[in-house]
């Protein structure tokens, strides 16, 4: 009912309210209200409230917060980190914002964009922030196509109407050295 714990490898699965944890590998389900730890391997999947953990992934988590060491599989949530997988910082400006910043992280299969922009004029005074999942599909070592799904809430200085931007990006990326690539789109 409220936490399983397990010190050995897994087949099949586990459900609490609160969490989960399994020390070896699982081949299987882990479901939990809040939290759901794998220590090893995980072949299946995480369902948790707040927050999942394995050292690697090979199947699918689902939660507010995922976390891997590395991941052939897909992690959906507000934040996923991959330690090994796909991290960028994008500065970018389009129509709509001169300025905008997207933190992007997971592994090139599905990654999250947390999302934030303004515009630097005075007079066009407008913010925003938002949520977006993409996928990076590389061509070769130096090309790739992005493919993001995004939706930004934009303030322009009042509450009272509920402004939404919601985009789908096609990009094309070009790296010319590690570290640093340009696109557009």
């Amino acid at each position: 009912g409220v936490y399983n714990h397990v010190t050995d490898s897994i087949k099949g699965w586990q459900m609490a309210g609160v969490g989960n944890f399994s020390k070896e590998k699982i081949k299987g389900w882990q479901f939990a209200g809040v939290f759901n730890f794998s220590n090893k391997e995980i072949r299946g999947g995480q369902i948790a409230g707040v927050i999942n953990y394995t050292k690697k992934l090979k199947g699918f988590q689902f939660g507010l917060i995922n976390i891997a060491d590395t991941s052939e599989g897909y992690s959906f949530g507000l934040l996923n980190f991959v330690r090994k997988g796909y991290h960028k910082l994008s500065i970018s400006t389009n129509e709509t914002t001169q300025l905008n910043a997207a933190l992007k992280t997971g592994n090139h299969k599905l990654y999250s964009i947390l999302t934030a922009g303004m515009n630097l004029d005075n007079n066009r005074k407008l913010y925003s922030f938002g949520y977006g999942i993409g996928k990076d599909s590389r061509l070769n070592n130096h090309l790739s196509i992005t493919t993001e799904l995004s939706s930004q809430t934009l303030y322009a200085g009042s509450w009272d109407y509920l402004n939404l931007l919601n985009k789908f990006s096609l990009n094309l990326q070009w790296q010319p050295a590690k570290g640093f690539s340009i696109y557009a789109g």
